[in-house]
């Protein structure tokens, strides 16, 4: 089991075994309060001279193990050494399918969020023709409003016009009756 306090022993530190270029690249890492900075107390530097800084794992099968890598940013020479021993081979297979069935859940809510992308993307470009529909629409029954309008202005007018001339026909006809009696 992985102690996770700061003393460590001459036993409980393990070199790296190199890899084919002979650097182990930092794996993702997560904040531990008690197990962070530069690592003074066991005096061990990296390949740029430089004191290694503790990280804890978060990465596949090395989740949990402490480590002290390299702090140098940009280029760095990876992993230093391993604090904490291998996992058991049972936990190194649980890891792995928990990050396994992590990818998974992160690649279908990728997917999910593709598929909600393009369905928002479609009802915008639905709702805009709709927009375009509804003004249309608008401009339509304001002109048919208008003209509407105007018509009966005309249908006024032309009243008006109907009872100005009954009252001139009247007078014309008293008139004629007047000069023919």
């Amino acid at each position: 089991m992985v102690s996770w306090s700061d003393e460590t022993s001459e036993d409980s530190v393990l070199n790296i075994s190199s890899s084919c270029d002979g650097i182990i690249k930092l794996p993702a890492t997560m904040h531990d309060p008690n197990f962070n900075g530069t690592d003074a107390d066991v005096n061990v530097l990296c390949e740029h001279g430089e004191p290694a800084e503790r990280f804890v794992a978060f990465e596949g099968m090395h989740t949990g193990r402490r480590f002290l890598g390299c702090a140098k940013e940009g280029i760095n020479c990876g992993v230093v050494q391993w604090i904490d021993f291998e996992w058991p081979d049972s936990m190194e297979k649980a890891l792995a399918k928990l990050w396994d069935m992590y990818e998974e859940t992160k690649s279908a809510r990728t997917n999910d969020n593709l598929e909600s992308s393009f369905a928002i993307h479609n009802l915008t470009e639905e709702k805009k023709k709709l927009q375009e529909n509804y003004d249309s629409l608008y401009a339509d029954v304001n002109a048919l409003l208008n003209a509407q309008q105007e018509r009966g202005v005309e249908l006024t007018n032309q009243k008006e016009q109907k009872q100005y001339l009954e009252v001139r026909i009247a007078e014309l006809e008293t008139v004629v009756g007047n000069l023919t009696a």
